[in-house]
């Protein structure tokens, strides 16, 4: 039996460096989108969770460009 593996992306706003980095556009994409494919490409994960408090973030991640 396969084990069920979940991947948790934490994805806060409020950083002190960068304003707003996590959707930050780089090269067509927010950077947080680059996250998500990384461990969607994996193929080890059932799911990919963003964890999040921002609604900018989740607007970003609803439907990232590919």
């Amino acid at each position: 039996m396969q084990k069920k593996v979940l991947a948790i992306i934490p994805a806060r706003s409020g950083s002190k460096g960068i304003k707003d980095k996590n959707i930050i556009n780089l090269n067509g994409k927010p950077l947080i989108a680059y996250s998500i494919e990384a461990a969607l490409s994996t193929g080890l994960f059932e799911h990919v969770i963003v964890s999040t408090n921002s609604e900018r973030t989740v607007a970003a991640t609803d439907n990232p460009p590919t």
